[in-house]
């Protein structure tokens, strides 16, 4: 017997409660940027990956839970409806997963994390130099292996509170083969099977001693299941074999072959003698091991393309059993009761349940469905067209390709194969208007010369293919805004217009010279735009077909989007700039440019203020279309191959090259000011991106409300991230005020305020006073006041207040910088006190104030806050100031006043000019 190298960790490793690898991991994503408009939310669309599921039980209830990447996400079986999401993210990519309970256990990289409800509870590292590939929990035991070495932890306490130790590591014996499987057969106390390629190993792990090793295999070894016998096992090789295997005699009972390769095998529990097997090809194999032979066959059950069925497995003790593969697609199938009939045993083939799914390639359109975000449609490479939900899960649905009246509508089974898919979607026009009434989508497929309509309500495809006139592949589709009429762009050239509630041909349109790469009708019905690789842009009348303009652009067009409600229309070209032309006037309005390659996806904004848009650099732009400039810009890991905004602007989604799922952003603007401002390409940086479990964001207020310093650039940012406005722009410009409309206007009012709150009566002393207040004795006689202190009260020269100390420290040093700030902070009626309390004996005191006021308007600062001052101040002292004006300091100050006020009123007045002028010429353009 070989020998076997065990090591016994005496010193239990110390376990955290959070792993360090997971801390660094989080504070990576802290330390990544984030847009200033859009912040990650979550990802959609995700059910699983190749990685083998876990089932297990809750009473009675059955859970199954799926990796993806990062994370797994946990499935009621009966169902099929999403429980939880792990967070947090692991560092690395989950490679295994097993339940037990209430705990899933995960390993990634070299570390064995333990989750209860979907959340890490804790996790021990291995010490291993290869990362873990292989997880069995049986009883206390937690075994976790790389391609060689099985690591065994083991739980101290039965509630499982405390972190498991380091029990032992076992090391494989020399050309044993990488490890395939661990399992735990029946009533084998305290001992594990490790399957490799080439031997069935059996271990005692509290010995650490072989117990047993088999003869090599002759093919490699893929799988291996404990069957309900005792000392049985299910082995599944790479040529397509399968055996029953009894370890106790080193013996193989039976033997079946589905010349296929075989990755994944599983046994009925529920008395019925059936072995369920999936082959790399997708197929699923049924075999009754009674008469040794194969009873039943489904075909294409998983994409062959993204390795076949990883996983199956029958519920234990039910007729129901579950498959998973790389395609992203989860399934269950049921056997109905066998019927006895007087010679045979009739076996009826498995029917299938139910199934949770999303597209196995990347998202190249997609349509928000509904304003409010709910329903996302999205097409993809894998020739599939999806509505995913954003708010639950289980209402996502693949919208079906059969055709009413075909030989596939009439067989009875699961949705189309792959085989009998539409060939590649390439274009999607959606309109709402009509859905429930007729097909309100339409698509363009690879190299055909029609389009086809969908009926969006039902789900299905519709009854209309729509042929290009000039039997050119389709390029372009659209529909109209009221959804009558569907608008197919040729590969010629030609552009045709159907009637989609009867499918008939309507208008033809022909005048480009290249391909038609973009199609949109206004949304009066009236103008027909289309654009081409001629980079031309040519605008049809829809009633008589003829073309009333052409615009000649710098380079081909590769697509267009009209914003109907503005009539703003948007063209990217092979340059990697988008035209912004105005539909009404046929004139370009704004050009933009920022974009190194050529542009995947844009999309407008629901007010029309904003252009979103991505291209081959990775990177995703907005664009504030009044201004014509790039208010934020952000790099991503994928490149963006769609990306789409809601009806209600909240949400922002994207899809990328890497990755079959959606990624959804929030909007922050919905929820709070952002700052917004021009962006160079100096200051793009990486973003992190939307998860499946929300990581990075927490929620949706809490995404959008975090903030990361990014805007933070030349003191424009206050400590709490939000943007400060600076107090002048430039100092040749007039400039008002921060403070509230109310502010200057209670000032300018305060006398009429005061008139109306005045009370009607005066106030009448009681009767009689309550006792508590003349128990207290005597009250004090009121001391009366002569006449020189009642005149010096009067005129506020009793005490020098914080106004007058400053207004006078600014005439000693000639700034008034720091009078007229604390004069701001007042609120009107201290404003009124202060200057009711200049006084009178001191008239020097007016001409300071005057100076003051003069010296903030020659700063061109506060314009409407020191005309509402100085008003307010005549009104108060103007009879003083008529009676005192020989008074030398005064008149001059009097003086210099009227000299800037009028000069800053001329310039005033001649820009308001100049803008009328520039609105009527406008208007008469």
């Amino acid at each position: 017997m070989p020998s076997v190298s065990v090591t016994l960790d005496t010193d239990a490793i110390k376990r955290r409660k959070v792993a360090s690898d997971l801390v660094e991991h989080k504070a990576r994503l802290a330390r990544r940027h984030t847009s200033r408009i859009f912040s990650p939310f979550r990802s959609i669309g995700y059910v699983t990956n190749e990685v083998p599921f876990s089932i297990s039980t809750l009473g009675q209830t059955f859970i199954i839970t799926t990796v993806v990447g990062n994370s797994f996400q946990i499935y009621d079986a009966g169902t099929l409806h999403l429980l939880f999401v792990s967070t947090p993210q692991t560092s690395a990519p989950i490679s295994a997963v097993s339940t037990h309970f209430h705990f899933v256990y995960a390993i990634w990289g070299t570390t064995v994390g333990v989750f209860r409800r979907g959340r890490l509870e804790y996790s021990m590292e291995s010490g291993s130099n290869s990362p873990l590939k292989k997880l069995l929990i049986f009883g206390d035991y937690v075994c976790a292996s790389s391609n060689e070495i099985v690591y065994i932890f083991r739980f101290n306490t039965p509630d499982k509170s405390v972190p498991p130790e380091l029990y032992t590591s076992i090391t494989l014996p020399p050309g044993a083969g990488d490890i395939v499987k661990l399992v735990h057969p029946h009533t084998y106390l305290n001992k594990i099977v490790v399957a490799t390629t080439s031997y069935i190993l059996l271990f005692n792990i509290r010995t650490g001693n072989l117990v047993f090793q088999s003869k090599p295999f002759e093919t490699l070894l893929t799988d291996i299941d404990v069957a309900p016998v005792l000392d049985t096992l299910g082995l599944a090789f790479s040529d397509g074999k399968i055996q029953t295997y009894n370890i106790r005699y080193d013996k193989v009972l039976c033997e079946l072959s589905c010349r296929q390769k075989v990755t994944s095998i599983s046994f009925r529990t529920d008395g019925n003698a059936h072995l369920a097997a999936g082959t790399a090809d997708g197929d699923l194999y049924f075999y009754d091991l009674n008469r040794k032979r194969r009873v039943h066959i489904l075909r294409d059950v998983h994409s062959a393309g993204h390795g076949g069925i990883s996983s199956v497995s029958f519920l234990n003790g039910q007729p129901v059993f579950v498959t998973s593969g790389g395609d992203n697609s989860l399934k269950e199938y049921v056997f109905d009761p066998e019927i006895s009939t007087s010679t045979t045993l009739v076996i009826s083939p498995p029917r299938h349940l139910r199934s949770r799914g999303g597209h196995s390639q990347p998202s190249m359109c997609l349509f928000f469905t509904e304003e409010s975000g709910h329903f996302l449609l999205s097409a993809s490479l894998d020739r599939s067209l999806w509505t995913f939900s954003l708010r639950k899960d289980a209402q996502s649905h693949e919208l079906s390709q059969r055709e009413k009246g075909s030989a596939t509508s009439r067989k009875a089974g699961l949705t189309s194969s792959l085989r009998e898919k539409f060939p590649q979607i390439t274009a999607v026009a959606y309109e709402g208007n009509k859905q429930g009434d007729w097909e309100n989508i339409i698509t363009a497929h690879k190299d055909q010369a029609f389009a086809r309509t969908w009926d969006g309500q039902r789900g299905i495809v519709g009854r209309w293919q729509l042929k290009t006139s000039d039997k050119g592949v389709v390029r372009s589709v659209g529909i109209s805004f009221c959804g009558n009429f569907g608008l197919v762009g040729s590969a010629y050239g030609s552009i045709d217009a159907y009637n989609l509630q009867s499918g008939i041909h309507r208008k033809r349109f022909r005048s480009h010279k290249r391909a038609v790469t973009g199609v949109a009708l206004d949304s009066l019905n009236r103008t027909v735009i289309s654009c081409g690789l001629d980079s031309e842009l040519h605008f049809h009348d829809f009633k008589t077909t003829a073309l009333n303009h052409k615009l000649h652009l710098p380079s081909p067009a590769t697509s267009l989007l009209l914003h109907r409600s503005t009539d703003m229309l948007a063209v990217a070209m092979e340059n990697c700039q988008i035209f912004i032309i105005d539909v009404t006037t046929m004139r370009v309005v704004r050009e933009l440019k920022g974009h190194s390659k050529a542009i995947t996806a844009f999309d407008f904004s629901a007010d029309g203020r904003w252009i979103v848009s991505a291209s081959l650099d990775s990177t995703i732009r907005t664009w504030d279309l009044p201004t014509g400039t790039c208010i934020d810009a952000v790099k991503v890991e994928s490149i963006v191959t769609a990306l789409r905004l809601s009806g209600n602007g909240e949400w922002l989604a994207t899809a990328h090259e890497e990755g079959v799922g959606i990624n959804l952003w929030t909007n922050r603007t919905m929820f709070k000011q952002v700052a917004f401002r021009q962006i160079t390409d100096q200051e793009l940086e990486r973003v992190a991106m939307p998860t499946i479990s929300g990581e990075g964001a927490g929620g949706l207020l809490e995404g959008v409300f975090s903030s990361d310093g990014s805007d933070a650039e030349n003191g424009d940012v206050s400590d709490s991230g939000n943007y400060v406005s600076p107090e002048q722009l430039n100092q040749k410009l007039l400039t008002l005020s921060l403070a509230p409309r109310n502010r200057y206007m209670t000032l300018i009012n305060l006398d009429i305020i005061k008139q109306r709150n005045k009370p009607k009566e005066a106030p009448k002393a009681p009767e009689k006073a309550p006792f508590f207040l003349t128990l207290t004795g005597a009250q004090p006689a009121e001391k009366k006041e002569d006449g020189p202190a009642k005149a010096r009260r009067k005129s506020g020269s009793s005490k020098i207040t914080e106004f007058r100390r400053k207004l006078i420290e600014g005439h000693a040093i000639d700034d008034y910088t720091a009078f007229v700030s604390y004069l701001k902070t007042l609120s009107p009626s201290a404003i009124d006190l202060e200057f009711r309390s200049l006084d009178a004996l001191e008239i020097d005191q007016f001409a300071h104030f005057v100076s003051a006021l003069t010296a903030h308007m020659e700063m061109k600062r506060d314009y409407e806050l020191v005309q509402a001052w100085m008003s307010m101040f005549l009104r108060i002292h103007g009879d003083l100031i008529v009676e005192n004006r020989e008074v030398t300091d005064l008149n001059d100050a009097l003086t210099r006043w009227q000299e800037v006020e009028q000069k800053e009123k001329k310039r005033l007045d001649e820009l308001v000019g100049y803008c009328n002028g520039v609105v009527k010429f406008l208007r008469l353009d």
